[in-house]
C-alpha cells in the first residue's frame, strides 16, 4: 500500500483527548436531594463559579469546562481558563489537562505550546493517563517539547495500561506508521478494538481504515463503513470524509450517493478536516464558485500546507480573472 495514502487516512487523535466528567460520590448519587425528576427545569448554574470551585477542588474543571463551552452559563473562555488554573495550582490533574489545551489553542490564555506540554506532563505524572496521551502527541508532533517517537510511543503505552482509550488508539497508530516502534500492523488491531470498543472515536475511525485497505486483516468495506458512521455520529471529522468518499464512489455496500456524499463533506469540514473541505469545493466549484474558494480557504486554514487545496484555489481564481 502507498504510504502517501496511509498517512492520510490513518491518524493521531486529531484533537486533544479531554476528561470524562467526575462522577459523583455513591452516597450523593443516592441522595432523593440529587436525583432528576423528569419534566423538572434544569437545575441553575452556580451564581459563584469561582467561589464554588474554591470550596470544591473538582469543581474546578467541571464549571470551567462548562464556561468554556458555554453549556448552561455565558460562554467565557478567560474565565474558564482561570479555573482551570486554580484547580491545577492545588494538583487537580483534570484542570491541569485542561489548561494545557487552553494553552495548547490560545482560549482564554496565550497560545503556549511549552506551557501546555508541561501541564500534560504534570498530570501524566499525577497518574492521569489521559495527560499521559497528550504529552504523547506533543513528542510525536515536536510541540513545545523536542520531537521525539520513541517517547511518544512509550507515552502512549503507559496511557493505554491504564486504560485510557486514546492512549490506545495513538499507539496502534505508532505500529501502523513505526513512529517510535517497530510497524507493526498485527499489534495495531486490537489497540484500535480495544479503543473503539472503550468508545475513543479516534480509534473506530483508524478501525475502519485497518478494514478498508485490509492493513493486516481480510479487507472487510462493509465493516469499515459501519465503523466510519459510527464515529462520524460522533464528530470524528475524517471519519465522515471517509464516509463521504465511500457514498460518492458507492464503496461498502452503500448506493452511490453525490448528494449524501456533500452533506457528510460538509459536517466533516465543520468538524475540521481539511480534506472534506476541498473534496466539497471540488464538488462545488461549477456550480458556486464563490462558496468552492471559501472551502478552499478553509482547508488551508486548517491545513496550511495542503497542495491540493493550494491549487484548487489559484486555478478558481485564475478562472475568475480570465471572466471579468
Amino acid at each position: 500500500m502507498d504510504r502517501r495514502i496511509l498517512f492520510r487516512t490513518l491518524a493521531l487523535a486529531c484533537a486533544l483527548f479531554v476528561l470524562p466528567a467526575h462522577a459523583a460520590p455513591p452516597e450523593e448519587q443516592a441522595s432523593v436531594e440529587t436525583v432528576p425528576v423528569p419534566g423538572d427545569p434544569p437545575a441553575a448554574p452556580p451564581a459563584d463559579p469561582e467561589a464554588e470551585c474554591t470550596a470544591d477542588l473538582e469543581a474546578c474543571s467541571r464549571l470551567g469546562n462548562e464556561m468554556a463551552e458555554g453549556d448552561g452559563m455565558a460562554k467565557d473562555e478567560v474565565r474558564a481558563a482561570a479555573l482551570f488554573a486554580s484547580g491545577c495550582d492545588r494538583n487537580d490533574p483534570a484542570s491541569c489537562i485542561l489548561l494545557g489545551i487552553a494553552h495548547h489553542y490560545g482560549r482564554g490564555v496565550p497560545q503556549d505550546s511549552e506551557r501546555a506540554a508541561a501541564l500534560f506532563a504534570k498530570a501524566c505524572t499525577a497518574g492521569e493517563a489521559t495527560g499521559c496521551s497528550n504529552l504523547g502527541l506533543a513528542y510525536v508532533k515536536g510541540e513545545g517539547v523536542a520531537r521525539d517517537e520513541k517517547r511518544a510511543a512509550g507515552l502512549f503505552r503507559s496511557a493505554c495500561d491504564a486504560g485510557d482509550d486514546g492512549g490506545c488508539s495513538n499507539l496502534g497508530t505508532a505500529h501502523v506508521k513505526g513512529l517510535g516502534v517497530k510497524r507493526d500492523l498485527r499489534r495495531a488491531l486490537p489497540l484500535f478494538t480495544q479503543a473503539c470498543d472503550g468508545g475513543d472515536t479516534n480509534g473506530c475511525y483508524n478501525l475502519g481504515v485497518v478494514y478498508a485497505d485490509g492493513l493486516g486483516v481480510k479487507r472487510d468495506r462493509p465493516r469499515a463503513a459501519a465503523l466510519y458512521e459510527s464515529a462520524c455520529d460522533r464528530e470524528e471529522a475524517n471519519a465522515c470524509n471517509n464516509l463521504a468518499l465511500f457514498h460518492r464512489k458507492g464503496r461498502g455496500g452503500l448506493a452511490r450517493d453525490r448528494v449524501r456524499a456533500d452533506v457528510l463533506f460538509d459536517q466533516g469540514c465543520t468538524l475540521g478536516s481539511a480534506e472534506s473541505c476541498l473534496e466539497l469545493g471540488r464538488s462545488l466549484r461549477a456550480d458556486d464558485p464563490a462558496r468552492a474558494a471559501t472551502l478552499f480557504r478553509r482547508a488551508l486554514e486548517i491545513e496550511p500546507g495542503l497542495a491540493k487545496a493550494k491549487r484548487a484555489l489559484a486555478a478558481l481564481e485564475r478562472k475568475s480573472r480570465s471572466s471579468d
